[in-house]
């Protein structure tokens, strides 16, 4: 883990007790999105920055982001690091709601200049990278006078993942972190031609993902705090990596997935024995589970915009009360779950986008609500 962002969910909790291990040290500005900025510091370290109370209506005012100091990652590990969030969110009456932007690296020394050779491979045409269109961009950097290729990402910042490799020896020659170098001599890795492969992952990647108990893989949860044990990191991996990143021949075949793999990257499966003999807890929602329930949230919101358009007909309000009476297969909670945090967003959508200019009588709604005929 090198990087993450928390999403939070509750009320700005204001200030820490005399007695308590943490202190927020606030700023007079927050950011585009927040009203509120602090930093949070445990016992004389800084933990993070933490975001609260967002400017817009259309984000739940009970939102807040925490952004984790990248450092940590390295000089703290990752169970007692789970243990001092735990007590933060206990001290703030914060949730643990979703992950908005993780980053995984796995980090590998290439004496043979394999990995600096792949771009230039897959640029030229000698291999090919596996899935849909994509973006690929190259980093050079100047080195001694001369310019150096030190890596290349593909995929967008935008999208829900993306991946970039680069010489991080010669990143920490050009921008210095002595924790990471520390970290390398603590784990036998010799800082000598390492090339990093790190793997962003935003929020639309976790969305059908979900942690789950081998003694019930049915009671699903999502993905949360099981991000700080390492089998699931490595699964994370494992699932951004598929379909997305893997190397193959390019030997003209008309279908780029009947190619061979031309460069195995990772032995996942060797890594997961290697680091522990605990299973991963993810599993991903099938695509037809997830379709099914997109097209009734589509149907709802569909009904809930003729319920608003129609001085809040009640026949359009008692068919959206039978969907969101079944259950959201994403999370296993009925819909009208997902609906209540939608409701207010929805509405400013058909004011302001879609130019809908009707009164809303919330009072009416919620008597509405309980009708089933």
């Amino acid at each position: 883990m090198d990087y993450l962002i928390m999403n939070l969910e509750g009320t700005p909790f204001g200030e820490f007790e005399a007695k308590s291990d943490f202190k927020s040290h606030s700023y007079e500005y927050g950011s585009r999105t927040f009203k509120n900025r602090a930093d949070i510091i445990y016992k004389d370290i800084k933990l993070g920055t933490l975001l609260s109370c967002p400017h817009s209506s259309v984000i739940s005012e009970d939102l807040a982001q925490f952004q984790l100091e990248n450092n940590l990652f390295y000089t703290i590990p990752e169970n007692q690091l789970k243990e001092i969030l735990l007590q933060f969110c206990d001290e703030t009456n914060y949730k643990f709601k979703s992950v908005n932007r993780l980053d995984v690296c796995l980090d590998k020394n290439d004496s043979k200049a394999t990995y600096r050779k792949l771009y230039s491979d897959v640029v030229g045409g000698a291999y090919l990278i596996s899935g849909r269109t994509k973006a690929i961009n190259s980093y050079y950097e100047t080195y001694k006078g001369k310019s150096v290729l030190n890596g290349f990402q593909i995929g967008k910042r935008t999208s829900e993942k993306l991946i970039r490799c680069y010489n991080k020896t010669l990143s920490l020659q050009l921008t210095e972190k002595p924790y990471i170098n520390d970290w390398y001599q603590q784990n036998g890795l010799k800082n000598d031609e390492v090339w990093r492969f790190e793997y962003q992952l935003n929020s639309r990647f976790f969305r059908d993902l979900k942690e789950f108990s081998k003694a019930d893989e049915a009671t699903t949860e999502l993905m949360t705090w099981g991000i700080f044990k390492k089998e699931n990191l490595i699964e994370l991996v494992k699932i951004a990596n598929k379909g997305f990143f893997e190397i193959r021949e390019n030997t003209g075949l008309s279908q780029i997935n009947k190619e061979k793999i031309a460069l195995e990257l990772f032995d996942f499966e060797q890594l997961q024995k290697n680091i522990t003999s605990y299973p991963p807890i993810i599993k991903r929602v099938k695509r037809a589970i997830l379709s099914s329930t997109t097209i009734k949230k589509r149907l709802v919101k569909s009904l809930f915009r003729e319920y608003y358009s129609n001085n809040q007909d009640i026949s359009y309000i008692v068919a959206m009360n039978l969907v969101l009476e079944e259950i959201d297969l994403t999370t296993n909670k009925p819909l009208i779950n997902w609906f209540n945090s939608k409701l207010h967003f929805y509405l400013h959508e058909f004011r302001l986008k879609e130019k809908i200019v009707q009164v809303f009588d919330f009072d009416l709604f919620n008597e509405h609500k309980l009708l089933f005929l």
